[in-house]
């Protein structure tokens, strides 16, 4: 019976294993898809920065220097705030997903706690009434 009991114990640290790996899976997702947007955003910005320079390089008046540097400045904050703002999402839903992750983990965890809890007592309940059935007749033996 105790061998029985360990098995139980066994299950339920595979289902909270299972609802890890799943809240694991999840958030590497998040972390991967935020990574690649800020991969591109510094590919792009160093794209355009070298473009600026190169452009910069060609200018002869000053009217166009300062028309070149407004026009790399507020294309470069639009970019950056668009990028930040997508960066964002991507982290709100990150922490979304690990909150429900985490409920649910929970829940799956719960769950099993109380099967696996009630099989046991029941077991021992049994073993009791068992123990208890021996004990009577050993007592009625002896009279």
């Amino acid at each position: 019976m105790a061998n029985q009991n360990f098995g139980d114990f066994r299950d339920l640290g595979k289902y909270q294993l299972d609802a890890f790996n799943t809240a694991t899976s999840s958030t590497a997702k998040s972390l991967r898809a935020i990574a690649e947007e800020a991969t591109d955003y510094s590919k792009q910005s160093l794209d355009n920065s070298r473009n600026y320079f190169e452009r910069l390089l060609r200018v002869q008046k000053i009217d166009d220097i300062v028309q070149l540097q407004s026009e790399f400045y507020r294309n470069a904050y639009g970019d950056f705030f668009a990028r930040a703002s997508r960066v964002g999402e991507l982290c709100s839903n990150l922490a979304k997903e690990a909150f429900v992750s985490a409920q649910s983990a929970g829940e799956q965890a719960a769950k099993a706690n109380q099967e696996a809890a009630s099989k046991i007592i029941a077991d021992i309940s049994e073993q009791t009434e068992k123990l208890a059935a021996k004990a009577r007749e050993a007592g009625k033996g002896e009279h």
